[in-house]
């Protein structure tokens, strides 16, 4: 099975976990970790790769380990992505629920983890709306 681990601001990941395992129940091979806002980056960044790559390792039963970062460009997302070279990871960024329950859910049958990327990616984006346009698509089919 592929492991799941998060990497975000403050404590979104370990708040993300919660939220997943609230839908779909405990989950296996899963971690997160958090880089508080009052971290010095150029001192702590190898502290803060170890403690990832010790969260990957814990997660990796063998298939691999999907990295979702809050954020591209943010500093647990450039942890994540130098990870790559390491880890057998793949990495996803601008995570949200939905995105992690179809992570959670497809895991249990796929091993592919690059597939299980791009499903993921296709499943936050399917699921963001703007709820005024959605309403009045809704209306108009009903119209």
């Amino acid at each position: 099975m592929i492991g799941i681990v998060l990497v975000a601001h403050e404590n979104v990941g370990e708040a993300m976990l919660a939220a997943l395992e609230h839908v779909l129940g405990p989950q296996a091979l899963t971690g997160a970790v958090s880089v508080g806002v009052d971290a010095d980056i150029d001192a702590n960044t190898g502290d803060l790769q170890a403690r990832l790559g010790t969260v990957i390792k814990r997660c990796d039963a063998g298939d691999g380990v999907l990295l979702c970062a809050d954020m591209f460009g943010g500093t647990p997302c450039n942890l994540a992505l130098a990870c790559m070279r390491t880890h057998s990871v793949e990495v996803v960024s601008g995570f949200n629920l939905p995105m992690l329950v179809k992570a959670a859910s497809l895991r249990q049958t796929l091993n592919d983890l690059p597939l299980l990327a791009r499903k993921c990616r296709e499943s936050g984006r399917q699921h963001m709306h703007i709820a005024s346009e959605l309403l009045a698509e809704k209306a108009e089919a009903h119209g």
